[in-house]
């Protein structure tokens, strides 16, 4: 197995050349210059122009990688049939090494279109990926690879993202946009940490800042894994990962210091590929064949889907309002899918700072973490991942504001209510709740890109709704809040005090649907609806109040859960039939 060891070994290091070569082209302009395909100025030798022979150097170097790549596949498929990794693997990368060159042939032709540049980059990076896996098993003959460690992977799948990110700020000119490092204090800076700045024209500062704040969360969860991988005893793999990465960081800042310098733009991306490459090698290294595997199904579940699609209607009916009607594409998608992805993380995190009560109560004692079916560092990782991409998509694909939103309602229903309310105040859903109530000033910041009254009203509406419908579960299965030690409202001061409480938050929400109508973002069937939605809501919280029964506090639950739905509802059919 020695040759085919060294024949990987070549390949991978010969597939590195060539993406570090096509750095060389986009840095240098030189993309065009053979602008057909596959000759170049219709003759098999370029002309001796210094944009034309870096272009062709690319295309040989293509050529010698395909070479390589179909070579290490032949012997694959001849000698390694009984290895059904190798022959996969092999046969992966040369499936990857052909849509690679396809997808360059589609560049020249098209002349350099941003989206196929970038997706010729993504093909790139995976078939180094495939490559690095080959030899990572190809060196391990005894050792299959399996299920890697959560942690590993979700550092290397970030790290992924944070290329393409870049390859995206490159793509729409902003790279220099931000002439300081590593803040943006005319611009991007300005308008997160000082919201009444008012916003810039453009918006590529943004695209900037967002590209570095996500290398910098991208960068805790890189050192958390090189940590973890370092308590493991694997310190080469582990310092390498830091110190490649530390440099990668210290070069894009020297690429923006030096004002665009082509030598750091292609230092950047090359440094990024090897750190890619090394996290892909550390997850390869750490899969086991473990006997229980936890499914997709038991991931689903830690981001409890059911409360994710609730708070998506808020961020939608938000987004309605600031729009005036059907808001633009691209925002409303990256509030769907970066709202989603944020609010999962945070709810998979709170499972896993709350997996001592979850044993402890009936109710939860069968969730993924409890029974065993999700380890704590695996849910810890995949929620961090979560809420990370979360921001990433938001900040690139909506604006800065709302990303920062997203990810400090993360950051708030974790430590402020998960770590320290819920377990020492009865107070806990009233102050902690906030966290639930920002995606509606998500949505409305992902399509002003800034925050106004309606906005703040709309938060109102779901602080005061919170109480109302946690304390009608809470009271469901007070006793399981008792046994876990939780000072859950109807476990300290009983269900009078409860149902006050609940009519009192009742009340106070039908209120402000109201003043919401009052600023004429809403119209007369909104107001119509609010308030026959409204009425019931009262009634419900009042038979609970005068009847403390089981019966009526699960009305009082299930119908909060439909008011606050149809309310946002009516606001999205209100709008769109005034335009």
């Amino acid at each position: 197995m020695a040759g085919f060891r060294a024949l990987t070994v070549l390949t991978l290091a010969w597939t590195f050349v060539l993406v570090v070569v096509g750095v060389v082209v986009r840095v240098t302009g030189s993309g065009l210059g053979c602008p057909d395909w596959p000759l170049c100025h219709g003759s098999p030798i370029p002309p001796l122009e210094p944009a034309s022979i870096i272009e062709y150097s690319h295309r040989l170097s293509a050529a010698l990688s395909i070479t390589l790549i179909a070579a290490t596949a032949i012997v694959a498929w001849t000698r390694y049939r009984g290895e059904r990794q190798i022959v996969a693997l092999a046969t992966m990368a040369a499936v990857l090494v052909v849509a690679q060159s396809i997808l360059g042939a589609i560049t020249v032709v098209l002349e350099l279109p941003e989206t196929i540049v970038t997706a010729h980059l993504a093909v790139a990076e995976a078939l180094l990926a495939t490559l690095t896996l080959l030899v990572v098993r190809v060196f391990n003959p005894d050792r299959r690879l399996a299920r890697p460690r959560l942690l590993y992977a979700a550092a290397a799948l970030a790290v992924y993202l944070l290329m393409l990110t870049g390859a995206y700020v490159r793509g729409t000119g902003a790279s220099l946009a931000c002439g300081e490092w590593p803040l943006c204090f005319t611009s991007g800076f300005a308008r997160v940490f000082v919201p009444l700045t008012p916003p810039l024209p453009g918006g590529s500062e943004d695209v900037a800042m967002a590209h570095r704040y996500v290398a910098g969360l991208v960068g805790l969860l890189v050192v958390w894994a090189a940590v973890v991988a370092w308590r493991e005893g694997r310190h080469r793999i582990a310092a390498a990962a830091i110190v490649l990465f530390a440099t990668q960081i210290a070069i894009g800042g020297a690429y923006v210091l030096s004002s665009g310098a082509a030598f750091f733009q292609g230092a950047h991306l090359a440094f990024a590929s090897t750190v890619w490459c090394v996290f892909v090698a550390l997850a390869a290294l750490s899969s086991t064949d473990a006997v229980a595997r936890p499914s997709l199904r038991d991931f689903v579940t830690l981001t409890k889907p059911p409360i994710i699609a609730l708070l998506l209607v808020t961020a939608i009916g938000a987004m309605f309002l600031a729009a005036g009607g059907a808001p633009p594409l691209e925002p409303a998608l990256a509030v769907i899918v970066g709202g989603a992805l944020g609010a999962g993380g945070a709810n998979a995190l709170n499972h896993y700072f709350d997996r001592d009560i979850d044993e402890v109560m009936s109710r939860t004692r069968r969730r993924p973490l409890p029974s065993h079916r999700v380890s704590p560092r695996d849910a810890l990782s995949f929620g961090i991942a979560l809420v990370v991409a979360a921001f990433a998509v938001l900040a690139i694909f909506a604006n800065l504001l709302s990303a920062v939103l997203v990810l400090g309602a993360a950051v708030f229903y974790v430590l402020v209510y998960t770590l320290w309310l819920k377990r020492t105040t009865t107070q806990n859903v009233v102050i902690g709740g906030a966290a639930g109530c920002v995606p509606p000033l998500v949505g409305w910041a992902a399509v002003t890109g800034d925050l106004s009254l309606p906005a703040y009203l709309l938060f109102a509406i779901v602080f005061f709704w919170t109480p109302a419908h946690f304390w009608a579960l809470a009271t469901l299965i007070r006793d399981d809040y008792d046994k876990a030690g939780v000072p859950m409202l109807p476990v300290v001061y009983g269900e009078r005090a409860t149902g006050w409480g609940i009519l009192l938050y009742a009340v106070a929400t039908v209120a402000f649907t109201v003043l919401l109508f009052v600023t004429r973002a809403v119209g007369p069937l909104y107001l119509i609806v609010a308030l026959l939605l409204g009425a019931l809501f009262i009634a419900y919280a009042t038979q609970y109040l005068m009847d403390a029964a089981r019966a009526s506090a699960r009305r009082v639950y299930l119908y909060s859960i439909v008011y606050l739905a149809a309310l946002f509802v009516a606001m999205i059919v209100d709008v769109s039939l005034r335009v």
